[in-house]
């Protein structure tokens, strides 16, 4: 689960960045839901445009992450849940490193108007983390 994931979240992540470099002229949007748009943009920081001088520092931490979720996976056995949540930050993971290490920044393109400009990637790292954590949480309190 972990390794299929990682890579549908990564080939997703390539495909949606290429059409919108390839469709969307650079620093424009154009609208497709009444709160939904898609706008070329180009970060060299974090997820969300967050330390935008930190571009090798990211780099260095997406290979670190993804040196230690795979040596992880393969030391210590996970069920399914677990394989599908660290296949997204892992795909994720390796998505905008993959920018990083090629075009030394990252193409964001889906744009809410309330939230940072993101990408496919961007959105799977934070609901993999966002859902151990809770699923840690509810862990934790049933067992104390």
């Amino acid at each position: 689960m972990f390794a299929a994931v990682a890579v549908l979240v990564f080939v997703v992540d390539r495909v949606t960045k290429a059409v919108v470099t390839a469709n969307v002229p650079y620093g424009t949007e154009q609208q497709v839901l009444p709160f939904l748009w898609i706008t070329n943009t180009l970060n060299s920081g974090a997820a969300f445009g967050v330390a935008r001088s930190g571009t090798l520092l990211f780099l260095l931490g997406s290979i670190a992450v993804s040196i230690g979720l795979a040596v992880y996976v393969v030391r210590n056995p996970i069920g399914a849940g677990t394989g599908l949540l660290l296949g997204l930050i892992m795909g994720g993971t390796v998505g905008n490193g993959w920018d990083r290490l090629r075009y030394q920044t990252v193409t964001d393109f889906i744009a809410v108007h309330f939230w940072p400009v993101f990408n496919v990637a961007d959105s799977a790292i934070s609901v993999g983390v966002v859902l151990l954590l809770l699923g840690y949480l509810v862990r934790s309190r049933r067992g104390g």
